[in-house]
């Protein structure tokens, strides 16, 4: 009997057969956590737009050589570069924005709300050193507007028109009960009020806003802005404005660009839409931002400046 081993000595966990099964289900399982860090991110329909910005990387940040695969290649030292292009990519259901950028005459790609661009608009530069502050998004929903869907295949709005109001020294609330008293006469709305305290959103960003014309109303979602008094109000209404912007550009998982002559691009003022789409002859808010740029800052503001403005917002949402 004593030439047997009992059963439970050959079932040990010393015996060789369970050691290799250990063995395997380890390395099974590191197969399995590499993959799951390496796994490649999902690109959206808008995988990414070309830029040219000037940005610093945050200390630490970490930088990768390729998107296709998250293998950090090292971590940034407050480095400066040029952004080359933003990539719009979703891992698990979240949408994420990358940039590439080029550091030491290298490129690498860095989760942009990692990147502090650098404003070279003295309004801009202005919102930078106050912490590119802004208001919540507030609801007032008028529910007698004319509700039209979208004229696009998906159903939803394919960028933003900006208004401002044409009148000095008027308040938000007077400019909003003024649009919903007039509108079943003049039949003008748009979808949300912006000043330097307050982004008021009156009208359903389901349906389109009538007022940018025919060519423009059933692709964008409409805001409008108050005229400011002051340096600081002119700022941060820039600042709550360009904050709307890229909210809703994120929300509807949009790239931050310029509408042009051929109809395509996400950020439009009224003036665009006038010189490249028709339908309509409104020129602002060409001639409040230029006035108020001038007049608090010595400088000139265009959408170029806003436009910066809302991809540094767009980065940190």
């Amino acid at each position: 009997m004593q030439n047997y081993q009992s059963r439970s000595e050959k079932h040990s966990n010393h015996s060789p057969k369970f050691k290799h099964t250990r063995l395997l289900i380890i390395i099974l399982v590191l197969i399995f956590v590499v993959a799951f860090f390496r796994r490649p991110y999902q690109q959206t329909k808008t995988t990414s737009y070309a830029v040219n910005q000037t940005a610093t990387v945050k200390e630490g940040a970490s930088l990768y050589r390729s998107l296709s695969a998250r293998v950090r290649t090292r971590r940034a030292g407050n480095a400066s570069g040029t952004v080359r292009k933003y990539y719009l990519l979703t891992r698990d259901k979240k949408q994420v924005t990358y940039a590439k950028i080029m550091l030491d005459g290298k490129a690498y790609y860095v989760n942009a709300k990692n990147l502090t661009l650098t404003m070279t608009n003295p309004v801009n530069r202005y919102v930078a050193q106050l912490g590119y502050p802004h208001a919540k998004v507030t609801k007032q929903i008028y529910t007698k507007f004319n509700h039209k869907s979208y004229a696009t295949a998906s159903g939803k709005p394919r960028g933003v028109v900006i208004h401002d109001t044409g009148t000095n020294n008027s308040t938000l609330s007077g400019e909003v009960s003024y649009m919903e008293e007039n509108y079943k006469t003049e039949e003008v709305f748009v979808h949300t009020f912006v000043n330097s305290s307050e982004i008021r959103n009156i009208a359903s960003l389901k349906y389109m806003a009538e007022g940018a014309g025919p060519k423009a109303n059933p692709y964008f979602v409409q805001f409008e802005m108050i005229r400011e008094t002051s340096a600081q109000g002119f700022a941060k209404q820039l600042a709550n404005a360009a904050y709307y912007t890229a909210y809703i550009l994120k929300k509807y998982d949009l790239p931050v660009t310029k509408g042009t002559k051929n109809g395509s691009g996400t950020v439009w003022t009224h003036n665009m839409v006038s010189n490249y789409l028709g339908g309509t002859d409104h020129v602002d808010p060409n001639a409040y931002w230029r006035r108020d740029a001038k007049r608090y800052f010595g400088t000139t503001y265009t959408i170029d400046d806003f436009i910066k403005l809302v991809q540094a917002y767009y980065n940190q949402i």
